[in-house]
Order: C-alpha cells, then structure tokens, then sequence
C-alpha cells in the first residue's frame, strides 16, 4: 500500500507541477544571459544557455528561442544567425516536431560546410540534431545512414565528442533492432574514446552497455554498469539519460522481484523529469515502465487503462496549454503500448481486448516493416564497413607511399627502385580493381539469376497454393448454389454451407496476402498470427482450452514461403487435434538458433492407421519437405499426441 501511495503522489505532481527547478550548469549559463549587454552578446549568451536543450524546459527554451531568432535580424554576424537557426531546430526537437527540425537542418546545412573550422561545430551538431529526428520517427535506416556520413568526418577532424556521440547512436539503433553483436561492436567502440578529460560525457555510453547486458539477461553486470552511466549523468547534469537510466534500472529490479527497489528508482524517474518539465503522457518508455510496476505490484487494472490512456490520435502539435492530453499518432509510439497492453489484457482474461489487441498489433507491425526494411539497414551496415575498410587501406597505402619517397629520395638508386616498385604497385592494384569489380558484376548477376528464379518459383506457388484452397472452396460453393436451385426441400444447411467456404475462402486469401506483403517474416510475427488465428477458433470450442508458450529468445526472420508452410502445418495439426483428441491441446513456439514449434493434445494417441495413412498427416509433411524442415510427430495409447516441426536456421 505504501508504493502505490508514495507512486500515485509523485505521478500526480509530476502531471500538476508547473515550477520546476533547473541544473546548475544551465541556472549559471542564465545568469550569463541576464546579465549580457548588446544585442550580439545577449544573443551569443542565449545560443550558448541553449545548447543544453535536452534538459530544459520546453516553454524556457521556446522563449528564448524566439528572442534569439529576434536578435539574429539585427545582427550582422553570420555566425551568430546560424546559431540562432540550430537554436529554433533544437526548440522543433524538444517539441517532438521531426518534421520542422528536418527542413530547419537540411536549409542549414549548406549555410555551415565541415571544412570550415568556424562553421563545423555547427555542422556536427545539425548532423546529429538530424539522426536523432530521423530516430524519433522509427526511420532508423535514415537515422543510420546520417550517423554513417558523419562518423567519417567526425574521425577527419578529430573530434572527440561527435565520435563518441555518433558510435553509441549507432550502437543504440542497433540495440532498438535487438542486434547485440552490432551494438556490442559500436558500444567498445565509444568506450576507446575514453579519457579522464571527457568521461562525464561517457554517462550515455555505459547507459548503452547496460541494456546489452540486460537484453543478454545477465541482471547483475547490467546494474554495475548502470551505477557508473548515472553517476557519469549526476556529474554531467545529463537529466535526459539520467531518466532513462532510472528507467531501465526500475524495470531490471522489477523483473528481479525486487519491487522496493524499483520503486525508489521509479521515483527517481518521476523526479529527475520533472526537472525538464516534460509532458508526461509524450515520454513513452516512461509510462511503459509505470504500467509496468502497476502490473507487478498487483495494480493490473491501472496497468491497461495507463496503455488505453495514452492511445488517443489528435493534433500533434498542440503545447502546453491548448489541450491536456499527448496524442500518439505515429505507429512506432503505439507498437510498445499495444503490445504491452496485449499482455495485461490476457493476463487479465480480457479475450475480447486481447484478440481486438492482437489485430492492431499485426496491422502496426505490417505498417512499419515499410518503413524499416531489415535488408536495407544490412546492407547500409555492410556498405559502411566495406568503405571503412577501403579507406583503412587506402590510408596504409598512402604511408607506405609516402616512407618509400622518403627512404628512396637520397639516391639516384633507389629513385629508381621506387619507381619501379611503384608501377609494379599500380599494377598490381589495377589489376586487384578488376578483379573486384569482375567479382562484384558476378555476384551481381548471380543475385540477379537468384531472384527471378525465386520469384518465379514463388509464383507457381501461389498460383498453386490459390488452387488448391480457394478453387476448392469455390467449387464447394458452385455444388451448393447448384443444390439450393434445384432442392424443393429447405435451404437453410445450404445457405450455412456457403457462409462457412465463403469465410475459408477470406481466411485463405488473408494468410496469402500476409505472406506477400512481406520477404521475410520474424518469428514474433508467426507467433503473433498463430495467436490471432487461434483467438478466433477458441470460442467455437469452449470445451476445449488452446493454450500457447513462447520461449523466443533470438528473434530471427525466415523466408515468407517458410513462415506459410509452418502456420499452415501449425493449423493442421490443431485441427487434427480437436478432431481426434477432444482434449486440451499446447502450443509451443520457441526460436533461438532454429525455429521449433510443437502441438500437443492429451487425447487417446494416433493409432497405426492415421499415424501411416493419414491425410492430414501426410499433408503436413509435405508441406515440410516442400519448405525444408523437419516433421516428426509422436504418439502412445493413452498418452496423447505431439505433433513437432523445426528447422536450422
């Protein structure tokens, strides 16, 4: 009772407070901007207080930014007018206005060139602004792609802050697509950077490092390097990461069972964002781990209507003042709550809202994959790293170069023996291009070969998958329009007949569509149209409890093709189990380095018979072999039956 109260209270004074208190870094800037004088001073010190806009309040910061944009048509310092226009990005940022922080970025760019030392500050800052605008949407390739062009110019010019910030942003991204080795990978790479001089600047790094170790499950290494990340973030007066920290460290303990813990640190939370004046209802991972703490702490009712809450579509671009509530227009906002939502919601026998939940969940997640293709972020990845190493020889080439000009400039000799040894190099990297471009053109048309085949290979299959279900249901629905005019008897069952193909015709042509709207399709999203399809069967068998475990650890992706045959095989055999068994029946879903999922039924077992003729059996293995995986089914007098089908990834 004590958590819920101390909880309640400080979420209610975080919604109704409206005077909050600033850093010291940022109290101190201010009275800089107090106290400046002449116009290009007061504007120079309000750019320089507002470069710290994570950790500002909103209304602080769009005030100022008005002024600055006031003092930049007085001015006639270009310098500082091109701070004034970061300054109104910044502003666009804070508000959550992605779109208005691109078109601000992309008109000053041009304006600020990073081969400029005065203007190339300014360009760092706009590229990062840029990616994180990007990110803020769920265009993580556009973010990716931005975060790529500059980590080279970062490295060029040697700047230290800018390297640091954009590896851990990759690294970041690739933690959102749950890629641990690639976040990994970026994450040491921040941490290279690392010097007594700039560590305070290293709190959102070990942040980073302690959501790998949380997503590895190892708790206890996450909770250390979280304990460094929030000191380092203490010490910089970094409140944005502080939040998060806070966050993540609320949720580990909640998983963990240590619920007094988390709630210290969910108040920890709540207080250091106040201190920002952000909007409650717009932070997201902030109200997920609320309802998630509710939920632990025996509150499941306030966990749904927390995630039902902040499910309103409006105006986006309403502030303060203008209406009470944040709008969640955008599909990668409100993926995290539906998703959470789906779980309480079955949690707390909600069917209903739990199937309604399922749907939106498959309609975002087939919205998104549109704007987030897997294959394009890999091959961006892979384009970076083959120009890293391109560049990486190019560099040990130039030195070289360079160490035989020096050893060989002393003689005549051995000016020559360069010379010579020079061409012979050239040569040889001439030949060494072509034979890499000849490589790359094979490669190229043997892709090129590969997918025709496969499309075509992909036609014939649908054409046949469309025969072979909907033409039969058609001429089903054909037999029974031809008995309905011919009989002199009642319909009825007839007219039954055509409504129940008809719907098998429109669940067909639904998985069909599934399946082309997409290459390839995660393990989640199989597990999520077995569940929907079998949220739809339960109630047409209330005797009979279907229930499904999902164990997925590594949430891989598999051919289209693959994932039809697998949800095909999967209803097959819950069919057959209803049919034969008139029991209970267990869904099990796992994926880790292979996909393996097994129905279960309690029944009297598949005698000899149906175990060697069966029809249905004998499809499924079919449809196995036709994808390359691996049926087996098991089965004793008594004991019930278990139907299993995986493959190697």
């Amino acid at each position: 009772m004590a958590i819920r109260t101390t909880l309640l209270f400080l979420f209610a004074s975080l919604q109704c407070s409206m005077i909050f208190g600033q850093t010291k870094k940022l109290d101190s800037l201010k009275q800089i901007v107090d106290a400046a004088t002449g116009n290009d001073n007061k504007l120079a010190a309000i750019v320089a207080y507002c470069e710290d806009y994570p950790n500002m309040h909103r209304d602080s910061l769009e005030r100022y930014t008005l002024i600055a944009l006031d003092l930049a048509q007085q001015t006639k310092d270009e310098h500082l007018k091109n701070l004034a226009a970061l300054t109104l990005a910044q502003d666009y940022m804070r508000w959550g206005w992605a779109d208005s922080v691109l078109y601000t970025v992309n008109n000053e760019l041009p304006k600020n060139p990073v081969t400029n030392k005065d203007t190339r500050d300014i360009f760092f800052r706009l590229y990062r602004l840029k990616a994180v605008a990007y990110a803020s949407g769920g265009q993580l390739q556009e973010s990716l792609e931005v975060l790529y062009k500059l980590l080279p110019e970062a490295e060029k010019y040697k700047d230290t802050l800018t390297l640091v910030s954009t590896c851990n942003s990759i690294g970041t991204v690739a933690i959102k697509r749950k890629e641990p080795g690639e976040a990994k990978k970026w994450n040491d790479r921040a941490l290279q950077y690392y010097t007594d001089a700039n560590a305070k600047y290293f709190g959102s790094v070990y942040v980073s490092r302690a959501q790998l170790y949380n997503l590895s499950g190892d708790a206890d290494s996450a909770l250390i390097y979280l304990s460094k990340g929030i000191d380092f973030c203490i010490a910089a007066e970094n409140l944005d990461r502080l939040t998060a920290a806070y966050r993540l460290q609320s949720s580990i303990y909640t998983n963990t069972g240590r619920l007094k813990e988390a709630e210290t640190a969910l108040m920890n939370m709540l207080e250091t964002r106040k201190k920002t004046n952000d909007n409650p209802d717009a932070v997201v991972n902030d109200n997920l781990q609320i309802a998630e703490f509710y939920a632990a702490t025996g509150q499941l009712k306030k966990a749904i209507q927390l995630c039902k809450s902040k499910l309103v579509t409006g105006d986006l671009h309403k502030k303060n003042g203008e209406g009470e509530k944040a709008f969640t227009n955008d599909p990668a906002v409100q993926l995290p709550y539906y998703e959470a939502l789906a779980g309480y919601l079955k949690e707390d026998k909600d069917y209903t809202g739990y199937q309604e939940t399922l749907e939106k969940i498959i309609e975002l997640k087939d919205t998104l994959s549109e704007i987030n293709k897997t294959e394009a972020i890999a091959e961006l990845q892979t384009r970076y790293d083959v120009e890293q190493k391109e560049n990486k020889i190019i560099s040990q080439q130039l030195a070289l170069t360079k160490r035989n000009y020096l050893l060989y400039g002393s003689v005549g000799f051995t000016i020559m023996a360069a010379i010579i040894a020079g061409f012979i190099f050239q040569n040889q990297r001439r030949k060494q291009k072509e034979k890499i471009k000849f490589t790359i053109e094979t490669e190229k048309k043997i892709a090129a070969e590969s997918i025709l085949e496969a499309e075509e290979k992909e036609r014939k299959r649908i054409a046949a998958d469309l025969h072979d279900n909907i033409g039969a249901y058609a001429t089903a629905i054909r037999d029974d329009v031809d008995k309905i005019s011919s009989s002199k008897e009642k319909t009825l069952p007839h007219f039954d007949n055509l409504r129940q193909h008809s719907q098998e015709i429109i669940n067909s042509l639904r998985d069909t569509i599934w399946v082309l709207n997409k290459e390839n399709i995660t393990i989640t999203g199989i597990s999520d149209r077995i569940k929907n399809y079998i949220s739809k069967l339960q109630p047409s068998y209330p005797g009979i409890s279907i229930n499904i475990h999902e164990d997925i650890k590594h949430d891989f992706h598999v051919p289209s093709q693959r994932a039809l045959n697998i949800f095909r095989i999967v209803q097959e055999a819950v069919h057959n189990a209803i049919k034969y068994s008139n029991s209970d029946i267990d869904i099990f879903i796992s994926g880790d380095e292979q996909v393996k999922i097994s129905v279960t039924d309690g029944g009297n077992g598949i005698g000899e018979i149906n175990r060697n003729n069966g029809n249905g059996l004998t499809n499924m293995k079919e449809r196995a072999a036709e994808a390359g995986m691996q049926l087996s089914s098991s089965s004793a007098e008594n004991q019930g039956t278990t139907v299993t089908i995986e493959t190697a990834t």
